[in-house]
């Protein structure tokens, strides 16, 4: 059923909105990178056959590059010229190479003519005042021909969605691709609408696509969700007294959507070892689960006595739909169009038009992803997972116990230190396109003594040493792995045949079902995002004959219940739709989670939503979207805020302090209005929130008593490794790390390791089969590594430069490609390789980097350099 189709992905250029302005009013050079994205989606699919211009470039030879979308930023605003003539006259102070002062020279006194001539040009504007001129007016880029294009503001990209940035469309391709992506539905500008769930749900068709598959709209059967609802005494987070968030326990009624974001799919439509594809289409996204529908169907009608070929079931419209037509069954949360019924009649009239546009569009739904076995390794056939930094410092765990859970990485990088075959087999496991580890790995295949030269001694130094601060990042490998959440499976299906369900079918309260594990099992389960010790959940593996007959599950499934169980809110928040729980097999563990499982209530939010009607037009969409931005950048110091609050907890836990002492109540109290800022956060992109976020976190944070030297506050020793690396940079004077009896400084504390015991050591030129060096030629050799110098020096200014990750990955790439191709075109005679090689010990600044380059452009001749043993 899975159709085949060219799956490139289209790079498009990623601008700063003060760069495009300056472009437009100060007649500035806009550097075309493309480094932006448009991955294979329904969306570039549609945008392909509505015309996109795809450019052949001689510098981008192996990338698919169009200028028909730009992605635009608004990190930074436009300086002023008074600005700008003083970061460049500090620059020009700094500098001791004479061009470059020159230039900066020339410049300044540019600004300063242009300044005086167009002043309105060259005042400040702020990123939130751009972003409002480029959403309401557009923008211009002009070419090098003269020629003008203009943009206008066009819709969030799925994984932008939650960052404020933005894409913005060529003009002619704006109505056609806008009211495809909204169904053509009879949208008005200027009507009442909820804008902030359109455009979050108009961005789903442009979510990544591993594949897609054919689903006639005909053979889906939508059925009703079902609800849970009982009381339960919680720590329920709203607005205090004060005016600031508050923790208070109290009895409040949970209500558990059964179904939410899960749909029913028949396994004859899943490849091999999948049984879970998350589905995206016209505003509609949910996890299909391999189920084996028409077996389900044919045993119910014989139990009970009804023909099953002739067989009708209603949907929830009443509509009559024949039984063995059926391929699919979903439910209202997985049709987001249902919020807009409003504008053509109701649900039932937003069920039509929502079948026939997926049918003109050839009922293709788009595969974002299916459930994947763990990357981490395996120990005795069973899988490896890693911790986090947040789970582990959740847990009640004295320096033994974190002794405990992380023997099996002390003891793995002991074998790194010590077994070659173990540290070439890692460094196998981790090589990609970048790192010099398949170079190495080759080297030690023909020759084992490479591991006696100080160029590998020092690579596997600084390797092991790496892995150790990852280890120090919380990242522990255990027994278990990420599985995706299946929600009450068998109640699904007894449900879309008219059967009534108020108590569970088959898994009763925190029981689970997969094959991951043994049954009978207690495990420790784990979702991201996890704040503190009430996200902390036990589970029991429960063996149930009508899972294991109706659904074809695969070990990383795990079908869970929420019926009168608080699934939802011990796990942040979680619904159905491909969100996964870890797994963990550990007693040491388990022993810790039962310290908090059922002993710390759990967090629920009555945050009031923020009551503010938005109307369809680009003015609304640039205050949405500001807000979105401003609030996005509080992720991270809400999690921050959540931890310190919780290492705090635990130092006085450690030092004596009582739980039931009013200090121990009030810092809980803190971690769990982070646990619910975190996901308030997280719902942005959807709706928002009657709360000033920035004003919370400050209350938090001056209400911690850090520990404190010279009257700087103090934060754990983990804190180095697992804070933004710039900001570490950039106060490096100003931040100060001390013990905290906590968990995450008690895995600091025992992740430190002897040095690593040195073999005899060899010149590297004892590898290498001695040439005639007379023949080598020297002018190449010295090209060689110039170019070498080059492009790493560039790559370097492209990492302080700093910027997204996937932005800076892209430039990388590009930058490394057309270095290799300039090297790869020399023709290296053996007599170069090897004067080139035996010199390897005295590089030692660019030692591994020339090396890697050579394997890579000079493959044969490079091999061929050594001796084989």
């Amino acid at each position: 059923m899975e159709i085949n189709t060219k799956n490139n992905n289209v790079y498009i250029m990623s601008l700063e909105a003060a760069d495009i302005y300056s472009h437009m009013t100060r007649g500035s050079y806009i550097k075309r990178d493309y480094v932006g994205m448009i991955p294979y989606s329904l969306e570039l699919i549609k945008l392909k056959k509505e015309g996109l211009r795809i450019i052949n470039s001689k510098k981008h030879p192996k990338k698919d590059i169009s200028n028909d979308i730009i992605n635009v930023k608004f990190k930074q605003k436009l300086k002023s010229a008074d600005q700008l003539i003083k970061e460049y006259t500090q620059k020009i102070e700094e500098s001791t190479d004479e061009d470059y002062k020159n230039k900066l020279n020339n410049y300044i006194e540019y600004i300063k003519a242009e300044s005086e001539e167009n002043s309105e040009n060259w005042i400040e504007v702020s990123n939130t005042e751009l972003r409002k001129r480029l959403y309401t007016e557009g923008f211009t880029i002009t070419n090098a021909d003269g020629s003008k294009v203009k943009y206008v503001v066009y819709k969030r990209s799925s994984a932008k969605s939650r960052t404020g940035q933005c894409l913005f469309i060529k003009e002619e391709l704006y109505d056609t691709m806008i009211n495809w992506s909204r169904m053509n539905l009879p949208l008005k500008e200027n009507d009442e609408i909820d804008l902030a769930g359109l455009l979050a749900y108009e961005s789903l068709v442009t979510s990544s696509i591993e594949d897609i598959i054919k689903i006639e709209p005909e053979s889906i059967l939508i059925v009703d969700d079902v609800k849970s609802s009982f009381n339960e005494v919680c720590n329920v987070v709203s607005t205090g007294e004060d005016g600031y968030l508050d923790s208070i326990k109290k009895e409040v009624e949970i209500t558990n959507e059964l179904f939410d974001g899960e749909a029913l799919l028949d396994s004859c439509l899943f490849k091999e070892g999948q049984s879970m594809m998350l589905l995206r289409n016209h505003m509609f996204k949910a996890a299909a689960f391999a189920t084996n529908l028409q077996m389900f169907f044919k045993e119910y009608a014989k139990d009970n006595g009804i023909d099953y070929e002739n067989w009708y079931l209603n949907n929830m419209f009443g509509e009559s739909m024949k039984v063995t037509d059926i391929k699919m069954i979903i439910n209202p949360s997985c049709l987001k169009a249902f919020k807009f019924s409003h504008i053509i009649g109701e649900n039932k009239d937003m069920w039509a038009w929502w079948k026939k546009v997926v049918k003109e569009d050839g009922s293709l739904f788009g595969i974002c992803k299916h459930e994947k076995p763990t990357k981490r390794g395996f120990l005795n056939d069973k899988p490896l997972q890693q911790t986090s930094y947040q789970m582990l410092n959740s847990l009640p765990a004295n320096e033994e116990d974190i002794k405990k859970l992380s023997k099996f990485e002390r003891n793995y990088i002991m074998q790194l230190k010590n077994d070659d075959e173990t540290f070439i087999k890692y460094i196998e496991k981790e090589a990609n396109t970048v790192n010099a580890n398949k170079m190495f790995v080759d080297l030690y295949r023909k020759n084992k003594d490479i591991v006696r030269t100080k160029v590998f001694r020092e690579f596997r130094s600084k390797t092991i040493s790496d892995y150790v601060r990852y280890v120090k990042r919380g990242k522990v490998r255990l027994i278990g792995d990420y599985a995706v959440m299946f929600g009450n499976p068998l109640e699904y299906l007894y449900h879309a045949v008219g059967e009534k369900i108020t108590e569970p079918l088959a898994l009763k309260e925190n029981e689970i079902y997969t094959t991951m594990f043994d049954f009978g099992k207690e495990l420790v389960a784990f979702r991201n995002p996890h704040t503190s010790q009430s996200n902390v959940l036990i589970v029991k593996n429960t063996y149930n004959k009508q899972i294991e007959k109706y659904f074809k599950l695969t070990p990383n499934i795990v079908a869970v219940n929420t019926i009168k169980f608080n699934l939802p809110n011990i796990l942040s928040g979680s619904d159905f739709d491909s969100d996964t729980v870890v797994l963990f097999d550990n007693e040491d563990l388990l022993e810790l989670a039962k310290k908090c499982f059922g002993h710390y209530k759990v967090c629920v939010n009555e945050v009031k939503s923020k009551p503010k009607n938005y109307k369809l037009n680009v003015h609304d969409m640039f205050e949405i979207d500001n807000q979105l931005s401003d609030s996005q950048r509080f992720i991270g110091e809400v999690v921050n805020v959540g931890q310190l609050a919780l290492s705090l907890y635990w130092d006085k836990f450690h030092n004596g302090m009582k739980p039931n002492d009013k200090k121990m109540k009030e810092l809980l109290k803190k971690v769990d209005v982070m646990t619910i800022l975190s996901g308030i956060c997280i719902d942005l992109a959807k709706k928002f929130y009657d709360i000033d976020i920035a004003k919370e976190i400050k209350h938090v944070r001056c209400q911690l008593d850090l520990k404190e030297d010279d009257d700087i506050a103090m934060k754990p020793n983990f804190w180095r490794f697992v804070t933004d690396k710039k900001n570490k940079k950039s106060n490096k004077n100003k931040k100060k790390y001390t013990h905290y009896d906590c968990p995450m400084d008690y895995l600091y504390d025992v992740m430190s390791f002897e040095r690593m015991k040195e073999k005899d050591p060899i010149n590297f030129s004892d590898l290498l089969i001695e040439k005639n060096k007379e023949k080598s030629n020297r002018k190449q050799r010295q090209k060689i590594k110039a170019l070498v110098e080059e492009m790493y020096s560039d790559i370097a200014r492209i990492k302080s430069n700093g910027g997204e990750k996937n932005e800076v990955s892209n430039k990388v790439e590009d930058i490394t490609n057309i270095y290799l191709a300039k090297i790869g075109k020399l023709k290296v005679k053996p007599e170069t390789m090897y004067n080139t090689l035996r010199e390897i010990d005295d590089e030692s600044s660019i030692a591994i980097k020339l090396l890697n380059v050579m394997h890579r452009t000079q493959h044969d001749v490079f091999m061929n350099a050594f001796i084989e043993k």
